[in-house]
């Protein structure tokens, strides 16, 4: 098969955009982790009511999908601080007085177990309140086809999502690097004992990241919900993915998954131009164990920073 070079052109632009978007949905379980200690199996799930809840906004209020996608994140995350309020609060409370290893990670299992509960129960949620056909969310972006000298032409809808993409990450960098709130969660990240010491609430900063976590996830939902259809398990299909990534970037280091998440998407539109689509999910994977074999801790390393 001889790949012409305007095509091979077209599929790393291709990756390149849809890494954007693992990088968001990387940075937000890479946050979750490398703060809270907490393995998140429901993040895919916030991506899935990320895209349901911005296919509801555009039903109820109107207008197009990508201006509201932001408020769909704003109210996921919302969700995501009230479930650690309700939810993972005791279990950090009761893990303060855990003696042992042994003692730490049973607790730690108790945040597994609990976050695939939430998981198979905001599919349910999601089967009752929306129904098991997949939905597109219309949007008049999509129809506006970028045609450039060579034949290479590309949505005007993955553009736009792409550039969302970057831009949420550059600010999730500044807000992280140069914020008081930023510099706190990185010292809760880094040590929460020494946090706790010089004044810090971890628990405000623990709300504060799952309603970053939640809401990255849930935007990256709402910004690819017009692109793809939007179906209740569409977060199953996502959360592997969004393991990956963190896995290969470095567990914890937010610019380890932005780069991961950018080697994945562009390893997975090129493997499936040249191994066809059907090895085309196999690549990450592939991608992931080279990784681990070469540098078990991950690109960047498994440092929280």
């Amino acid at each position: 098969m001889v790949i012409q070079p305007m095509e091979l052109l077209e599929q790393i632009l291709f990756g390149l955009m849809i890494g954007g978007i693992y990088g968001v949905i990387g940075v937000g379980l890479t946050m979750i982790f490398g703060v809270m200690r907490l393995s998140n199996f429901a993040h895919g799930e916030f991506y899935m009511l990320g895209a349901y809840f911005t296919y509801t906004f555009v039903t109820l209020i109107g207008g197009d999908p990508f201006i509201l996608a932001p408020l769909a994140a704003i109210a996921v995350g919302a969700v995501g601080i009230a479930i650690n309020k309700l939810l993972f609060k005791s279990l950090y409370e009761e893990l303060k007085e855990a003696k042992g290893a042994a003692a730490f990670y049973f607790q730690d299992l108790k945040f597994i177990m609990l976050t695939i509960g939430l998981s198979i129960l905001f599919v349910d949620l999601a089967l009752v309140l929306w129904g098991p056909i997949p939905i597109s969310i219309p949007s008049p972006l999509t129809k506006h086809i970028i045609k450039l000298p060579g034949g290479l032409s590309f949505s005007l809808a993955r553009l736009i999502a792409f550039v969302v993409a970057i831009a949420t990450l550059v600010g999730l960098y500044a807000f992280l690097k140069f914020t008081k709130t930023g510099r706190a969660i990185r010292a809760t990240a880094q040590n929460p004992s020494a946090a706790m010491l010089v004044g810090v609430n971890i628990y405000r900063i623990y709300d504060i990241t799952m309603f970053l976590s939640t809401g990255l996830a849930a935007l990256a939902g709402g910004i690819l919900g017009p692109i793809y259809n939007v179906y209740p398990t569409m977060g199953l299909d996502v959360v592997a993915k969004a393991f990956v990534v963190v896995i290969t970037g470095g567990m914890g280091n937010v610019i380890g998954s932005i780069l991961a998440g950018f080697l994945i998407g562009l390893a997975e539109s090129l493997g499936g131009l040249f191994l066809g689509t059907e090895y085309k999910q196999v690549v990450a994977f592939v991608i992931m164990i080279i990784v681990l074999w070469v540098r078990p801790e991950g690109i960047l390393g498994g440092g929280r920073k």
